[in-house]
């Protein structure tokens, strides 16, 4: 797969988490956001102790209705959205700054919601004219919610007040009413000024399984986006994954599937490769993207429980599975023709009784779910979508005979491994087929190599 970036909006977003009912179940301080003059790297982790920031296995993260951009004077309502899996309550806190100042300048307003309040550098809920002095402000939670996702409702500054900051922090608590054994989350975003050109808006031509090239897609799994306008130069996520979380915005561009933001480890100017965020839902789902020029008109992609394919090698038209052979436990060599991937890469045939590795994407749900905006250290097979758990997870065949699976599941973000015994065929190129417990198959028509 590719990647790519654009951009110079850099919004920090800053959301100070809620701390636990013991700490402060009405709301924070203000200054608790990782903005410049607040406590950037700490957050809430000064009362909530024990985890540190962005270390509790999750992550909050927010959505905005027009992509990173913003239209001067014209409020928007800001998602914010905590993933923590052992959380009972949530809370959070965020700021908005100006690019030229941080630290000492407030970009545009805030309007509390229910549950909500806005408060100024003394700790005092914001007067009817506004916060003195720098003008600062800081909204955030006036009970612990148990809901995860919160709206927050901004009013971006004026025009010509250049590019937007708005920095976020949140808290997942345990619920015992005590500072420790709760997880603090925190994240930045950079909003710039909506163009009013819409020559060099982005345009989405097409949302496929970034293995298989079908139409339909997975939670969790690798999609690829085509169209245009989308970036001016290539990037990867390489230096941009930060604690072990995926980055949602890449150069200057974002990508929302069904309203959630997606972790994007590619972009250039025609192409973005994303991880398909979780969501609940199935069927048509709605995917935009959004840099610096503002925001594609929403296309759609149906989203399925499982989407099987098999990545492959690029040479020979991607004719052959994207595997290796084991040669012991510890060692193997590509499964391709000798010399088909290049003289620095070792490959050969399989032979019958050898295990072969393959690897794909979007094949179902594991044992234990997964945040796709997180990195992976640990294989997950894969779970029963069946009331019979002796079922068989996947079927697979080579040359047209039954395969023994010794394991299927997912082994890093969005890439699953089948461990497969070759039967005994013959030699050549054998077809190789795959059928989920779900019923999905790959449609793929691809091969592996085999020699006696």
């Amino acid at each position: 797969m590719r990647r790519t970036v654009r951009g110079t909006i850099l919004i920090l977003t800053g959301i100070a988490a809620t701390a636990a009912a013991w700490a402060f179940p009405f709301g924070p301080p203000n200054g608790y956001t990782p903005a410049p003059g607040d406590k950037p790297g700490v957050a809430c982790t000064q009362c909530h102790a024990g985890t540190p920031l962005n270390g509790g296995g999750g992550s909050v993260r927010v959505v905005f209705p027009n992509g990173l951009t913003y239209t001067p004077g014209q409020t928007q309502t800001l998602t914010v959205t905590v993933t923590d899996a052992v959380a009972a309550t949530y809370g959070f806190e965020m700021t908005a700054r100006l690019d030229n100042g941080p630290s000492t300048q407030q970009a545009g307003s805030f309007t509390a919601g229910s549950n909500q309040k806005v408060i100024c550098s003394n700790n005092a809920v914001i007067p009817s004219d506004g916060c003195g002095g720098n003008g600062i402000q800081w909204i955030e939670h006036t009970q612990p919610s148990l809901t995860n996702t919160f709206s927050v409702q901004w009013t971006p500054p004026s025009a010509g007040s250049g590019n937007a900051h708005i920095y976020v922090a949140s808290n997942a608590t345990n619920g015992d009413n005590t500072r420790l054994g709760d997880h603090i989350y925190a994240n930045d975003y950079v909003l710039v000024p909506a163009s009013s050109s819409t020559t060099n808006v982005p345009v989405i031509t097409g949302i496929v399984n970034a293995a298989s090239g079908a139409n339909s897609i997975q939670n969790g799994s690798w999609v690829t986006i085509t169209g245009s306008n989308f970036a001016t130069a290539s990037a990867t996520w390489d230096n941009a994954i930060v604690n072990n979380v995926f980055p949602t915005t890449l150069g200057g561009v974002t990508v929302s599937i069904d309203g959630r933001p997606a972790p994007v480890s590619f972009v250039n100017q025609t192409q973005i490769n994303v991880l398909a965020p979780a969501t609940s839902t199935l069927g048509p789902v709605s995917v935009v993207v959004s840099n610096a020029n503002g925001s594609s008109a929403p296309a759609t992609a149906q989203l399925a429980l499982s989407s099987p394919g098999f990545f492959t090698f690029s040479q020979n038209q991607g004719r052959y599975i994207a595997a290796v052979v084991l040669d012991s436990p510890s060692s193997f060599e590509y499964l391709a023709p000798p010399g088909l991937l290049g003289s620095s890469l070792q490959s050969r045939p399989a032979k019958p009784g050898d295990v072969v590795l393959l690897y794909g994407t979007g094949f179902g749900p594991t044992t234990t779910p997964l945040n796709p905006e997180l990195s992976q250290s640990v294989a997950y097979p894969l779970a029963h979508t069946g009331p019979d758990i002796t079922a068989t997870l996947c079927a697979v065949t080579v040359g047209g005979q039954a395969a023994q699976v010794q394991f299927a599941g997912l082994v890093s973000p969005g890439v699953y491994q089948m461990n497969v015994v070759v039967p005994q065929v013959g030699n050549g190129d054998q077809p190789v087929t795959m059928k989920l417990l779900s019923g999905a198959s790959i449609a793929q028509l691809l091969f592996i190599p085999v020699q006696q």
